[in-house]
C-alpha cells in the first residue's frame, strides 16, 4: 500500500468581536476549515492554528496556536521535514509532554540530590564521607543545594569562587575538588551536557607553613622523651616513612625480625564509627586498606634499629601473629590521644612543638632523598598514588628500598645523640 505524503494547512481563529466571525461566507461559521477571502483580510487579534496530516492519515495540532501566519506555516513546514522517516516522528504534543517531563526530572535532580547519590555511590571511606559532608555543609550547599544541576553555569561557579575568603586557601581548594568531582560525576551519567567546574589552578592551594623537616639528632631527642613502649613508632613514622593510621594497625605477623621488612596492608581511622564496615568490634574504628592502592607496600626498617625493634616486640606487644605491636591499654587499639599527649611534649624537649606525627613522615622522605632515593623509590616507600612524570620511566624494588634503609642507618649509627639510646636496647 501506498504511503499517504504529509500535508499541512493553517486557518484563523477568530476572536468574538471580530465582524468576519458572523459575515463568512465560507459555509463553516467562521472556524474555516478551507481557505476563505474573509479570513486573509481579518485584522482581529485572533490567532493563527496549524496541523498537519502524517502518513499515517491522522490529524497532528500545533501544541499552541500562533500569532502570525507565517510562524504557524514555518511550523508545518518543520513538522513535514520530520515525517520524513515515519517510523522515528514524534508528534508535537507527544515531544512537549516528553519536554515537561524531562524538565521535571531536570528540577528534582538538585544539586543536594544528587551529592547524596554521590558519596552513597562511590564507596568512599567513612573518614573522606565525614569529610565531604563538612565540605557540603559549610561551602557547597549554601551555594548550590537547591539548584538544578543543569542550571548550574561556569558564571555561577566563577562568582562562588571568588567569593570564598582568602584566609582559607586549602579548605577552598578541598571544596573546589569536591564540586568539580561531583559534576564530573553528573556529565558522566548525562544529566548535564558539560561540567561547568572549570577554573585554572582552583584545585591547588599553595603551602603557606610548610614544616621543617627534623635532623636525625632532633628525632633522637624526641625518642628518648617518649615512654618506651612509643620509642618504635617514632622510629616507624620518621625512618619508615609509615602513616599514623599504618602504625596504630601494625601487627606482629606484618614484620620480619631478620630483614627488617614490614608489609604495610592495613589502616585504621582515627575517629570511631561502630556502625561502618570494617569497624573495630572494641574500639569502633574502622580498619581497612590504605589510603591509595600504592599504600599497600613493604618498606624496611634501617638496621641500626633493628634491636629496638626486637626488644619492643619482646616487652610490648600483644601475643599472637595478629597481635597489635602498639596495643593499647583499655580496649584493643592505642588511642590517637594517649599518643598525642606524650608526643607533645617529646617534641616539645626536642624544641620542636611544631612538629606533627606527619611532620615525621615527611622527615623520612626527606632523609631517603638525601641518601639517593630516586623519585619512583620515594613514591613506593611513601605509598603516594601519584607519580612524577620522570617516574613513568623508572621503577622501585623491595632490594633498593632495603638499600636505602641500610644507608639511613648508617649515618644513624654515626650520630652520638643515638649512641646511648641504641647502646640501652638489647638484641632481644
Amino acid at each position: 500500500m501506498a504511503r499517504r505524503a504529509a500535508s499541512g494547512s493553517v486557518r484563523k481563529i477568530h476572536a468574538k468581536p471580530c465582524p468576519h466571525f458572523q459575515r463568512c461566507t465560507c459555509g463553516s461559521r467562521g472556524t474555516h476549515t478551507r481557505p476563505c477571502p474573509k479570513a486573509t483580510r481579518c485584522r482581529c487579534d485572533g490567532r493563527w492554528q496549524a496541523r498537519v496530516t502524517a502518513p499515517n492519515g491522522s490529524t497532528v495540532k500545533a501544541p499552541s496556536t500562533f500569532r502570525a501566519k507565517i510562524d504557524a506555516d514555518e511550523w508545518v513546514k518543520a513538522e513535514r521535514a520530520m515525517m520524513v522517516d515515519p517510523s522515528a516522528y514524534v508528534t508535537a504534543q507527544g515531544r512537549l509532554e516528553a519536554a515537561r517531563e524531562q524538565a521535571r526530572v531536570d528540577a528534582a535532580n538538585t544539586f543536594e540530590v544528587y551529592a547524596e547519590r554521590y558519596l552513597a555511590e562511590r564507596g568512599l571511606r567513612p573518614k573522606t564521607v565525614r569529610e565531604y559532608r563538612g565540605l557540603l555543609a559549610r561551602t557547597l550547599l549554601p551555594a548550590y543545594g537547591d539548584v538544578p544541576l543543569k542550571q548550574i553555569s561556569r558564571e555561577m561557579v566563577r562568582t562562588w569562587y571568588a567569593g570564598l575568603p582568602t584566609s582559607t586557601p586549602s579548605a577552598n581548594a578541598a571544596a573546589y575538588r569536591l564540586l568539580r568531582s561531583i559534576m564530573t560525576a553528573a556529565e558522566d551519567d548525562e544529566l548535564i551536557d558539560r561540567n561547568p567546574v572549570r577554573i585554572p589552578k582552583a584545585s591547588t592551594a599553595r603551602v603557606q607553613d610548610s614544616q621543617k623537616p627534623s635532623p636525625v639528632e632532633e628525632i633522637a631527642t624526641i625518642v628518648n622523651s617518649m615512654p618506651e613502649r612509643l620509642r618504635l613508632f617514632i622510629l616507624l613514622a620518621a625512618f619508615a616513612g609509615m602513616r599514623e593510621g599504618e602504625i596504630f594497625e601494625l601487627r606482629r605477623g606484618d614484620i620480619d625480625t631478620a630483614s627488617g621488612s614490614i608489609a604495610v596492608t592495613r589502616k585504621i581511622e582515627k575517629d570511631a564509627d561502630p556502625t561502618a564496615p570494617g569497624a573495630c568490634s572494641n574500639c569502633g574504628r574502622v580498619i581497612g586498606p590504605p589510603k591509595t592502592a600504592k599504600g599497600t607496600r613493604v618498606v624496611h626498617l634501617p638496621p641500626a634499629f633493628l634491636p629496638m625493634l626486637r626488644a619492643h616486640l619482646l616487652a610490648h606487644t600483644a601475643p599472637g601473629a595478629h597481635g597489635l605491636v602498639f596495643p593499647g591499654e583499655r580496649k584493643d587499639h592505642m588511642s590517637a590521644r594517649y599518643l598525642l599527649d606524650r608526643y607533645a611534649i617529646a617534641r616539645k624537649a626536642a624544641g620542636r612543638p611544631d612538629l606533627t606525627i606527619h611532620g615525621l613522615r615527611h622527615s623520612a622522605l626527606t632523609l631517603a632523598g638525601q641518601h639517593g632515593a630516586t623519585s619512583a623509590e620515594l613514591q613506593a616507600r611513601a605509598g603516594h598514588a601519584s607519580l612524577a612524570a620522570m617516574a613513568i620511566y623508572q621503577h622501585a624494588t623491595a632490594d633498593r628500598d632495603k638499600t636505602l634503609a641500610e644507608k639511613l642507618g648508617d649515618t644513624v649509627a654515626a650520630s652520638k645523640a643515638w649512641n646511648a639510646i641504641l647502646g640501652s636496647s638489647g638484641d632481644g
